[in-house]
């Protein structure tokens, strides 16, 4: 069985040899993502399906995230990763990712359903494939914000707040008016020579919105519920203050982090931004249009 993503300019192969069945399989938002082509892959998982997992040696703790998810280990040749089941906190897999992280041996319980023995390709996906993309993303000058990101003909907006701040209404509205939603959850922003793009992503929020497409970022707004529409630009320090806590930021990569606070700093620079209230209501398109700068679209 394999497996190819395209995801932000980074393709991504799963492979796993001894072809078992997919459980849990098409995911629909992941389907946009496909990639079938004979390029190079940037991040590399060979999987295998295991009655039981191997016993790897590992020296200390590098990264705990915590809530019964995944813990990080020490090792001579990288790092372990070890993904715990969120029921019985018991290890589901076991993963050994070079320092680079372009390459992971994944070992991956098998699961039983009625008669069929098969594999859970989304167990493999978060959080390895996120930790990976999100650290080689990172490194090589990118960022995967919590935001919504709508492509339009003034412009790339990108929409961030916290979980229930509007983004996937935000996201709604503008499709309703024939926009490019990329997706209503999380954004991918790469710099690109003197302008940032945002890429749209296959994780989503409660409107399921994900296409694979991108455009130049041309504004950003940091979104709250309110009696009325209404917007006030930001300082720098304010934008960053409150775009951090959205931010999946690579904790557990030392130069991860001070790339992505180095793009975060030159993104509030560059990029105009402004804060946004809003009511629920369509005409929230209008006026966050009146708003824009103007500045043209580059989609690709």
């Amino acid at each position: 069985m394999r497996i190819g993503l395209h995801i932000a300019g980074y393709r991504i192969q799963l492979t796993e040899a001894q072809d078992y069945p997919c459980i849990s399989w098409p995911m629909s938002p992941f389907d946009h993502f496909l990639d079938c082509s004979d390029h190079l892959p940037s991040i590399e998982l060979a999987v295998t399906v295991v009655e039981e997992l191997p016993r790897l040696s590992h020296g200390q703790l590098h990264f705990d995230a915590c809530h019964g998810l995944w813990r990080l280990y020490e090792t001579e040749a990288g790092l372990l990763l070890e993904s715990l089941d969120t029921k019985t906190h018991q290890p589901c897999s076991r993963s050994l990712i070079t320092k680079d992280f372009s390459r992971v041996d994944v070992w991956t319980l098998g699961e039983e359903v009625g008669s069929v023995r098969g594999w859970v390709p989304m167990k493999v996906f978060n959080p390895l494939v996120e930790v990976c993309l999100l650290t080689k993303l990172a490194r090589e000058g990118g960022l995967l914000l919590h935001g919504a990101g709508v492509l339009s003909c003034k412009g790339g907006h990108v929409f961030t707040g916290a979980s229930g701040t509007g983004k996937s209404t935000l996201s709604g509205f503008f499709d309703d008016r024939g926009a490019s939603v990329l997706s209503d959850e999380r954004v991918i922003i790469r710099k690109s020579g003197d302008a940032f793009v945002v890429h749209g992503t296959p994780w989503v929020g409660s409107g399921a919105y994900a296409k694979n497409e991108s455009g130049l970022m041309t504004e950003l707004f940091c979104i709250r519920h309110g009696p009325q529409h209404h917007t006030e630009t930001m300082s720098p320090s304010a934008v960053l203050s409150f775009m951090l806590p959205q931010c999946f930021l690579p904790h557990w990569d030392r130069a991860a982090m001070e790339s992505t606070l180095a793009l975060l700093s030159d993104l509030v620079l560059h990029v105009p931004c402004k804060s946004l209230t809003f009511a629920k209501h369509p005409d929230v398109v209008d006026y966050v249009q009146d708003q824009l700068t103007g500045t043209s679209l580059v989609a690709s």
